[in-house]
């Protein structure tokens, strides 16, 4: 990424970084049989919360077929997304589930991840599909910030450690 749009990002993230993670799209033990499941269950609290359209669980599934992102970190994550046009509100839903579930690889088609953390979006501008994407990445390889967030205790200490790394 360029100078520019690296100023560009994070001027947009400190300003809207602690609007992208709320407490009520947070679920904690979160126990499901597999990462269609896990998508299902976060994009519904999405949908009930107002946060994407109906369509955006499907198109979320869909794309995750095609373009897999489940990513190797020091605790294995996913952040499966679709298009802004199935997108309300700019938000990140958080699964920290019971036992890892099987993703996709990003970037290795024969590639399986058993993510342990699912960060779902909801990204309502195209532009800042890539901003956010990397400002996820640089977040994973921060010291201890997914340990900290699998042993939070509620969805607020989660909210607030995803805040306090996301903000930065």
């Amino acid at each position: 990424m360029d100078g520019q749009s690296t100023t560009i990002g994070r001027s947009f993230l400190n300003r809207g970084g602690d609007r992208m993670v709320y407490s009520e799209l947070i679920l904690l033990g979160l126990d499901v049989p597999n990462a269609e499941e896990a998508i299902r269950r976060l994009g519904a609290r999405m949908v009930d919360y107002g946060y994407v359209r109906e369509t955006f669980v499907d198109a979320v599934i869909e794309r995750e077929r095609t373009f897999p992102t489940g990513l190797p970190t020091s605790i294995p994550v996913a952040i499966p997304h679709t298009d802004a046009v199935h997108c309300c509100r700019p938000a990140i839903a958080i699964g920290v589930l019971t036992r890892p579930v099987t993703f996709g690889e990003m970037g290795n088609p024969q590639g399986k991840v058993d993510a342990k953390v699912i960060f779902l979006l909801s990204i309502t501008d195209p532009s800042q599909q890539v901003v956010w994407l990397q400002k996820l990445v640089e977040a994973f390889q921060h010291p201890h910030f997914l340990q900290h967030l699998v042993k939070s205790r509620n969805t607020e200490e989660a909210r607030s450690i995803c805040q306090e790394v996301l903000t930065q």
